[in-house]
């Protein structure tokens, strides 16, 4: 009799128990939901005019039709850029496409503003326009590295896709366009 219980409690509780991680599994799926990765194309401006208030050349304005068209496909949540001209004209061809407006942001508070992002758009994609030196840094603040160095002033091709996951290290994709 001690035999046959044996023989029918075993089979018994190790059913319950891989019932029970399947539920923790669920569990666990349910409170984590699906991985939530935040999607940042950052660029700099296009080529500029000089000036005090630079807008922005010929090419320019055509390098900003390329990446509204680069970007024809991609399903954007919100356009960012600085206040200059040169940033809010490469801004704002992608911005008309996806019926987006182009949200200011202060260059001078990079940290908190990437700190901002990370919170707000998981599980979405924004483009964001900056500088020579504010899209590097800012993709350093969005992955948190320093890997990424300042753009040559005479470069206007760098486009970074940074996606940060909720769980794990972000990854920072270069690219030309």
């Amino acid at each position: 009799m001690t035999r046959m219980i044996r023989t029918l409690f075993i089979p018994l509780l190790l059913l319950i128990a891989l019932s029970s991680c399947n539920t923790l599994r669920k569990t666990t799926a349910e409170k984590m939901g699906q991985e939530e990765v935040a999607t940042f194309i950052l660029v700099r401006h296009a080529e500029k005019e000089y000036g005090a208030k630079p807008g922005l050349t010929k090419e320019g304005l055509e390098r900003a039709e390329r990446l509204s068209f680069l970007l024809k496909n991609t399903e954007l949540d919100a356009v960012y850029s600085t206040p200059t001209k040169r940033t809010q004209m490469t801004a704002a061809p992608t911005a008309a496409a996806k019926n987006l407006q182009v949200i200011p942001y202060d260059a001078t508070l990079l940290k908190d503003f990437a700190t901002d992002l990370k919170r707000l758009y998981k599980g979405k994609t924004a483009l964001i326009v900056g500088h020579s030196n504010t899209t590097p840094a800012m993709a350093n603040f969005l992955a948190s590295t320093d890997e990424n160095p300042r753009f040559s002033e005479l470069d206007y091709t760098n486009l970074y896709v940074v996606t940060v996951p909720r769980i794990g290290k972000a990854r920072v994709l270069k690219l030309r366009y």
